[in-house]
């Protein structure tokens, strides 16, 4: 509490005496009333007998959060570091909404690389006993091992929720190959045909974003990952399943990869982004005016704040020694799409999960992954990165 606060609240019990009483548990632990009982002790008065309130039973801890947060909404202050720990729906159940939990929690929390071993983790899992149709509760996201164009399987995975956003790191049909990698020298264990004739990977992509809107929500965003010689097919894709596109998003690496044939060498992947109806938008940002007269942060954090509103993505490229999928994006890709575009707790949907990337930067700013991925031996690897991470089991589910 301010000093304000606590002078103010002296006044009253002095003048009134305890108009709201404390809560005690069971076992002496003390619910609510906290700032009371100090102030009780700042006027001397911390041996006095008061009453309180009992519950007639021990309290669960989903009960106990539950009881403190809801008091603590009508007669307290918030400690937002404190706060910011807590689920998220038990937050939306006392009355806070999406949008001041989305501005409390994307102030504060930010998508950092987890540092996932690729070497130890492949060679930790050259088999695994995981078949297609298997599903899993990751904490609060979901992941099936499934064909992405297998729509009964993706309904499977979603059930009754629908997505919010999606982001689908694409196969870029560049006849990579998802065992060997781009430098041919690894063995990721993958089987992914990336060498598909060009009416082959458009049907196949077009599958794709039918599963997708399929389970995703009326007014949605969609993000895609493509290599740059299948944009235009990807806009036509776009047009025909009824997504407005809005931008063509660059991911600029701090890498290259040289062509001594061809003139200029490529710095680039992109990301096509569109909408479906009109789905939420954080109004934190919205043009350069805004963000130069609003009190931000100086030196990095100015430059991430004015770099969020452009579609070119300044993220560092992991070095290929370090991947853990022959295509791995780092974590924070994602992080843009998912502040500008969702809510905590809302559902980000990629069916073609990888290393999974996007349910570690849905772990890190509260949101929730719902993930497919065909490849059992990545769909081990997901599981066994996110185990590492959050420090939780997964559970298989059917």
């Amino acid at each position: 509490m301010s000093e304000k606060q606590v002078s103010d609240l002296k006044r009253s019990l002095v003048k009134f005496n305890l108009v709201e009483l404390p809560a005690i548990d069971l076992d002496g632990k003390i619910i609510a009333g906290h700032q009371r009982l100090r102030v009780l002790q700042l006027l001397g008065r911390g041996e006095e007998i008061i009453e309180v309130r009992i519950p007639n039973r021990k309290l669960t801890k989903q009960e106990y959060n539950q009881y403190l947060l809801t008091s603590n909404a009508v007669h307290g202050d918030w400690n937002y570091d404190i706060l910011r720990d807590f689920n998220t729906d038990l937050l939306l159940g006392i009355g806070f909404s999406e949008e001041e939990l989305a501005h409390l929690w994307d102030d504060s929390l930010e998508v950092e690389d987890d540092e996932f071993s690729v070497e130890k983790e492949l060679k930790k899992i050259r088999t695994t006993n995981i078949q297609p149709g298997d599903m899993f509760s990751l904490g609060r996201h979901k992941l099936i091992c499934a064909d992405s164009t297998n729509l009964n399987l993706i309904k499977k995975l979603v059930g009754k929720e629908r997505a919010d956003i999606i982001d689908v790191d694409l196969p870029y049909n560049i006849g990579l190959n998802y065992d060997t990698g781009v430098s041919g020298k690894k063995n990721y264990g993958g089987r992914i045909n990336d060498s598909k004739t060009d009416n082959e990977y458009q049907i196949f992509i077009s599958k794709i974003i039918a599963s997708s809107l399929t389970v995703a929500k009326p007014d949605c965003h969609a993000f895609f990952w493509c290599d740059e010689k299948y944009v235009g097919m990807l806009q036509e894709l776009y047009r025909q399943a009824g997504i407005n596109q809005k931008r063509l998003c660059m991911w600029l690496k701090d890498n290259q990869n040289p062509t001594p044939q061809i003139v200029f060498n490529k710095v680039t992947e992109f990301c096509l982004y569109g909408t479906r109806g009109k789905p939420y938008l954080s109004d934190k940002i919205r043009n350069l005016n805004e963000i130069l007269n609003k009190e931000v942060g100086t030196g990095n954090q100015l430059v991430d704040d004015i770099m969020d509103m452009l579609n070119i993505w300044l993220v560092k490229r992991l070095p290929g020694n370090q991947y853990e999928h022959p295509t791995e994006k780092p974590p924070a890709l994602y992080e843009k799409a998912l502040r500008r575009c969702s809510k905590p707790g809302d559902i980000a949907l990629d069916l073609c999960a990888g290393s999974g990337s996007l349910m570690i930067a849905c772990e890190q700013i509260k949101r929730t992954a719902y993930l497919s991925e065909i490849e059992p031996i990545f769909c081990q690897l997901i599981i066994n990165r996110y185990e590492k991470y959050a420090n939780k089991k997964a559970q298989k589910i059917n």
